[in-house]
């Protein structure tokens, strides 16, 4: 080790940069090289990133699939029990029966979207939907089982609406 390197290597990173702009201004190209070649090397331990990028975004996926999901069913509950009570009505208005029978479907209709939505873009990852749902915690309910198992088409603006949010929870690039 000459007496440059050894003067080199005690530079502190902020005095290393002053030198190498004073060097770059005066067009030294070798005592760019010197700089450069004198700085510490140093190795680095981190996690593998896309691992953790997918890790986080399908957990995130899943949890927002859950969130849309319930609230739905919920709402769902609430037109069954209506409809139940305008059952027992003897004057029933066939407007309003009608009116809670159409968001009904509606219900149906986005609980399905939303469910597809979701099982497409982990299909694509290669991921099980139920296996990640559970694998971070959540269950989706009897009843949200029940609605995603219903013989429905999916609310289209919805489904397409869905599918590009996981898409973009995802990570995936892809349309």
């Amino acid at each position: 080790m000459n007496l440059h390197e050894k003067l080199y290597s005690t530079l502190t990173p902020q005095q290393r940069v002053v030198a190498m702009f004073a060097a770059l201004a005066r067009r030294d190209d070798a005592e760019c090289d010197r700089l450069n070649e004198t700085a510490p090397m140093y190795t680095y331990r981190a996690h593998d990133l896309e691992f953790r990028r997918l890790l986080t975004s399908s957990t995130f996926m899943a949890l927002h699939t859950a969130l849309f999901i319930e609230p739905e069913v919920a709402r769902y509950l609430g037109c069954l029990a209506s409809m139940a009570m305008l059952g027992l009505d003897d004057d029933v208005d066939v407007d309003e029966f009608n009116a809670v029978q159409d968001r009904f479907k509606g219900i149906g209709a986005s609980v399905k979207a939303y469910w597809l939505a979701y099982a497409e873009t982990c299909a694509g990852m290669g991921i099980d939907p139920d296996e990640l749902l559970r694998g971070i915690g959540v269950e989706l309910s009897e009843h949200a089982r029940a609605l995603i198992g219903k013989d429905v088409e999916p609310d289209p603006v919805l489904l397409a609406s869905a599918s590009e949010l996981m898409r973009q929870l995802s990570g995936s690039l892809q349309p």
